[in-house]
Order: structure tokens, then C-alpha cells, then sequence
């Protein structure tokens, strides 16, 4: 049984989630910690709880939701792990750093591991499954624990709301189409936690959401 922990960080209020394993093995998804207070409170609840990092997963790499990725990943000895349409973005986070005029604390690790999507993400005795949603950045995906009934969305779907898509590389009607093809077939009772606000469910948006009416 996969559970979750929410931390919502840095100036963006950004949702960074720890998910693990009945055995304590656990993955980090887009860690975007900006603050030391930030970076300890993640620590603080992996070293209470006796979880053992096993990758760095991101949804995608715009700079809020990888912030301290090279961080986590340094002190864990971990990979991080993108897909292949997020290599430009990912290779981008100095350069947007510094446009934005946001000095960076950890730089991003050259190297990389890029997902299968027919093989999804294993660690300890859980599985998640990878979807392609593009739309709010070229190389976003989402992951999906089928058991627990709960999808980890990034910035594709919020509350009665969706991702922005006027940023390099996004495009308003492939998100959309995304999100009907790969959220909205998800079971309606399926819970979302998202990458910024609060978590809602499929049910909810595929009869709420004003954007996807």
C-alpha cells in the first residue's frame, strides 16, 4: 500500500510529495524546496517515518518543481528521472533561473534516467503506472497508483482548473485533449493531488471543471 505526504513549498507553492512502501522504500516527486526550513522539513519527516529514497521522479521540469532535485538527489545517491520530451526544459533551469532573477541554490545533475512508459516506475513492492500529458510543458506525465485509487498530477489538472499552457513548449488544445484521454479515463473516484492548490478527484472535474466542459 502506497501512501503520500504533501509539502507545499517555495514562493510558487508548489506541492512536493513523498510516496512509499509498506517496506519503507519511497520515491520524491518534484522536489521543489527552496529554502533550507524547507529542504528540512522534507528530511525530518523521510528520517521519522525510516523511508529510503529510492529516485527522484519528476512530472516535469519547469524550475518550482525542481528546485532542490539536485539537492535530494546528491544526499541520497539517487537518479532523477524525466521523459525524453523534458530533456530541453530540464537542460534549461540555470537559464530560466536566471532570467526570472531567482538565485539558484542547487544546480540539476547533468545525468539523468528517462522513463518507460510501457514499463512505469516500481520501487519496493509498489508500482506506479506513467502517463504522457502533454500540454502545460512538452514532457509532462503523471503517475498513477491503481490500487490506491490516487494520481500524482503535476500541473496538468488543478481544482476546478487546468495548467498553464503560455509558457515554451505549451499548447492550450493538447492539454486539453490530454487530460480527457489520459485523466478522464481514470476511475471517478480516483483522488488528485496536484502540483500547486488542493487535491479533488476525477469524478469531480470531468463534471465541474469550467475548462473542460
Amino acid at each position: 500500500m502506497i501512501q503520500i505526504q504533501k509539502f507545499t513549498v517555495n514562493p510558487f507553492q508548489e506541492n512536493t510529495y513523498i510516496l512509499w512502501d509498506d517496506n519503507g522504500e519511497g520515491v520524491l516527486i518534484d522536489p521543489g524546496c527552496y529554502t533550507v526550513e524547507e529542504e528540512k522539513e522534507v528530511l525530518e519527516f523521510i528520517k521519522n517515518n525510516n523511508i529510503q529514497i529510492n529516485a527522484i521522479l519528476h512530472t516535469h521540469s519547469h524550475l518550482d518543481h525542481c528546485f532542490s532535485s539536485g539537492y535530494f538527489a546528491s544526499l541520497f545517491k539517487v537518479n532523477i528521472w524525466i521523459h525524453k520530451d523534458d530533456i530541453i526544459t530540464y537542460n534549461s533551469f540555470e537559464k530560466v533561473c536566471s532570467m526570472y532573477g531567482i538565485p539558484i541554490r542547487h544546480s540539476l545533475p547533468q545525468s539523468y534516467k528517462l522513463y518507460s512508459l510501457n514499463d512505469g516506475f516500481s520501487f519496493g513492492n509498489s508500482h506506479l503506472e506513467i502517463r504522457f500529458v502533454p500540454g502545460h510543458a512538452p514532457g509532462h506525465v503523471i503517475f498513477f497508483a491503481k490500487e490506491e485509487q490516487f494520481v500524482v498530477n503535476g500541473d496538468c489538472l488543478f481544482y476546478q482548473s487546468i495548467g498553464r499552457t503560455d509558457l515554451p513548449g505549451g499548447n492550450h488544445a493538447t492539454l486539453l485533449s490530454s487530460i480527457r484521454k489520459e485523466l478522464f479515463t481514470l476511475p471517478s473516484s480516483t483522488v488528485v493531488y496536484c502540483g500547486h492548490g488542493p487535491e479533488t478527484t476525477i469524478g469531480s472535474e470531468v463534471n465541474t471543471n469550467p475548462f473542460l466542459r
